[in-house]
């Protein structure tokens, strides 16, 4: 089973066998409860026949719902890997700000203008957009919006 589970191809090809399987088994209890076969048996033997059919109808349901859960459960690690890896990457990403430049990231995440944040850090906007350039690489975006977005 767990062979299957790493390689979904073999797995939807597994699904379509047991599809066929269970049709089959189907097929066959109806063709035993109205066709001629049941004719030939006898009660007994008609009642044995109907539930090894259903038995086998019960396995190939439970491995049909076996697989679902599994591929369900492998999604739902894959989401939460990626989750995992994202918050990594971006906690990696805002340790490589410089002091001065996480000063000018809480001003932005403020929402104060260049003019203010020129003000109250005491430094010039040549300064100040060199500052916001270097959060901009190092954080991978584009703007101020995609900033607070990212980090919000």
């Amino acid at each position: 089973m767990r062979s299957l589970l790493a390689n979904p191809d073999a797995l939807f090809r597994f699904q379509k066998i047991l599809l066929t399987s269970f049709t089959l088994l189907f097929i066959g209890a109806v063709y035993i409860l109205f066709g001629e076969v049941a004719d030939k048996l006898e009660w007994n033997e008609t009642v044995y026949v109907l539930v090894l059919i259903m038995a086998g109808s019960f396995g190939v349901s439970f491995a049909w719902a076996r697989i679902e859960y599994s591929k369900v459960r492998m999604l739902m690690d894959k989401l939460q890997a990626d989750e995992k890896n994202k918050e990594t990457s971006l906690r990696h990403r805002l340790n490589q700000l410089s002091f001065k430049e996480r000063e000018v990231l809480n001003h932005i995440l403020a929402g104060k203008s260049n003019k203010e944040i020129c003000g109250s850090l005491f430094i010039e906007h040549s300064t100040l957009k060199s500052h916001i350039n270097h959060i901009y690489k190092k954080l991978e975006v584009n703007s101020r919006k995609e900033i607070v977005s990212v980090l919000k």
